[in-house]
Parts: structure tokens; C-alpha cells; sequence
């Protein structure tokens, strides 16, 4: 096994060293840079820098070299863990970054702990009930939820609960009056907060349930139509422990792979229902980062979501070690 593991960790060491390289030459190619939009955002009627001083900042930050002397530079500040400074909010863009990612955290790992709750045992179900009324009534809600975009989910949910029924706040992490007047105890708070979570997590997680279901769904049947199922079942054992016992343990090794694409999705999070809920996350973050042309913050959130990626599917290939002797011997 730790001959496995260190062959893919070498694998994955180029990958890496290749997706900097994107990152930093996408960022470069957008046009204007973080100066240009800096300067922008000057209030109408205060002083605004001249050429001379313009050419100055510009030597300052390093602008003015070209991208692969630039490259170099950042990608050796980037392993020693110095990721630049902000220009907005004048820190570095790793502490802005520590200060908001536990708030996308909160909501993307409940949302997918729910969503392997509800999901694996309706894909099961719905595959020991091939083509019944259960599997049928299933297939099509899954169907429409992976139809439907996020976002409309998203307003839609917030339009029932927050606008006709009003059980539930629309956006925000926490209610403007009592971050005014202060919460009155710890308990408080934390419910304020559970409040704000609802509607981003019921949001992904029927966005993601539809998906998984089916996943585990097919997985099952593609098992079940195994010779060894049949021996199972001639043996006398019953429907349940075959499905749940022997199918199902084998199906579980593609849906591994499903796992590991899902797992950065906990600290990436979901653009979109970020934006929807106003969830101050890394994915709200990211399409002010954009608006403000922040090259620090931008080069480091996009550096993230692809880190993160890669090692997904790093973890992915580890965890079919594990589940399967078989692979290990393949390689």
C-alpha cells in the first residue's frame, strides 16, 4: 500500500505543478490588472494618482516584467506559503482566506453529509425495486431535481419559505438587528446561524441527491446482475442481506470514485448558492475577488478550488486501494 500511495502522490506532483502554471497564465491573460481596477474604485472628486505615479506602483508590484519572470517569482513565493497581499483588504490574501472558508465548510459538509443519508438508501432500494413503482416514482424526481439548476432551486426555496411562508430568513449568515443589539446568550447565536443554514443546505442537498441516487443506483444493478449475487440468492438468503450484505459491499468501489469528486466541493462550495443566499463563503468571496480584480485573492481562490480538485481525485485513486487488493496488484 505505501508503494501505491507514493507512486500516485509522483503522479500527482506535475499535476499540480501544471495547474499553477494555468492559474497564473489565466490571470495574467485577463485584461487590465489588479492596479487598473484598484485606481477605479477611487471615489469621484478624490485625488487619483498621476501617470508617473501609476508607473511607480506598477514597477512596485512588479507589473511591468514579463509573465514568466512574474511566474517564477509567484510560484516560489507560493511554496514557500506567501500567497501576496490583498489589495482591498490590505492583509494577506492567506489570513482573508482562513477568516471565510470555515463559514463554506459549514454549510457544504452537512449538505453532503445529508445528501449520502437520503441518497444511498433510495439508490438501493431503488435498484433491489428495478423497474416497480418505487424505482419509477424515483427515477423521475431525480431526474427533474438534476434538470433543475441550482440557482432555481435555490430562489425557489427562498420564495416558498422565506417570502410566503416566512418561517426562514432569505440571505445572510446572521440577522442585521441582532448583530446590532448584540445575541443575548451562545445559544442564541448558534441558532441564528442554524437558521441562515437551512435554506443553502436543503438547496444543495436536493441538488445532490438526485445525482448520488442514481449513481448508487446503477451501481447496484450493474452488482446485481452478477453470478455470485445468484449463488447468494440460491442459497437461500434473504432479499435484504443479499442486496445489503454482498451487492452493495461490491458496489460501493465505483461509488468511491463519486466521493472523491465530491469531497472539494466542502471547502470550494457552490458559487451560485453562495450568491443566492448572500452566504459570506469562499464562493461569494470569489465573484467579489473577480469585480475588484484582486490578482492576490483571485490567483489564491482559483489556486484552492484546483488544489483541491486534485486532490480529490488523489484520494479517490487511495481509497480504491483500500477497497479493492486488486488495483495495487494491477499497478
Amino acid at each position: 500500500m505505501l508503494k501505491y500511495t507514493f507512486k500516485r502522490i509522483l503522479h500527482t506532483i506535475p499535476l499540480l505543478l501544471a495547474v499553477t502554471l494555468v492559474v497564473f497564465f489565466l490571470i495574467d491573460a485577463m485584461p487590465g490588472d489588479e492596479l487598473t481596477a484598484y485606481i477605479n474604485t477611487i471615489p469621484e472628486g478624490d485625488p487619483r494618482p498621476t501617470q508617473a505615479q501609476i508607473a511607480q506602483m506598477r514597477s512596485v508590484l512588479g507589473l511591468d516584467r514579463p509573465w514568466p519572470v512574474r511566474y517564477l517569482e509567484w510560484l516560489g513565493d507560493v511554496l514557500r506559503g506567501d500567497f501576496g497581499t490583498s489589495l482591498h483588504y490590505r492583509r494577506p490574501a492567506a489570513d482573508v482566506i482562513g477568516t471565510i472558508i470555515w463559514k463554506t465548510v459549514m454549510i457544504n459538509s452537512v449538505a453532503m453529509l445529508l445528501t449520502f443519508i437520503l441518497a444511498v438508501p433510495i439508490g438501493v432500494r431503488s435498484a433491489a425495486k428495478k423497474n416497480g413503482l418505487f424505482d419509477r416514482t424515483i427515477s423521475t424526481t431525480t431526474l427533474v431535481f438534476i434538470s433543475l439548476p441550482t440557482f432555481f432551486i435555490g430562489l425557489y426555496l427562498m420564495r416558498l419559505f422565506a417570502v410566503d411562508l416566512g418561517i426562514l430568513p432569505a440571505t445572510g449568515m446572521r440577522s442585521v438587528i441582532s448583530v446590532v443589539k448584540g445575541y443575548p446568550s451562545k445559544a442564541a447565536e448558534i441558532s441564528d446561524i442554524v437558521r441562515h443554514m437551512v435554506l443553502p443546505v436543503l438547496t444543495l442537498t436536493l441538488a445532490g441527491v438526485g445525482v448520488v441516487a442514481r449513481y448508487v443506483r446503477n451501481a447496484v444493478i450493474e452488482v446485481i446482475n452478477q453470478d455470485y449475487i445468484r449463488t447468494a440468492r440460491s442459497k437461500g438468503l434473504t432479499e435484504r442481506m443479499v442486496i445489503y450484505r454482498h451487492a452493495f459491499r461490491n458496489a460501493f468501489i465505483p461509488i468511491i470514485s463519486l466521493i472523491g469528486v465530491m469531497l472539494p466541493t466542502i471547502f470550494v462550495g457552490n458559487i451560485f448558492v453562495e450568491a443566492i443566499f448572500a452566504w459570506p463563503g469562499i464562493g461569494l468571496e470569489f465573484l467579489y475577488t473577480i469585480y475588484r480584480r484582486d490578482n492576490a485573492m483571485l490567483s489564491l481562490i482559483i489556486l484552492f478550488f484546483s488544489v483541491a480538485s486534485v486532490m480529490g481525485n488523489l484520494m479517490a485513486d487511495l481509497l480504491y486501494g483500500l477497497a479493492d487488493p486488486r488495483i495495487k496488484v494491477e499497478e
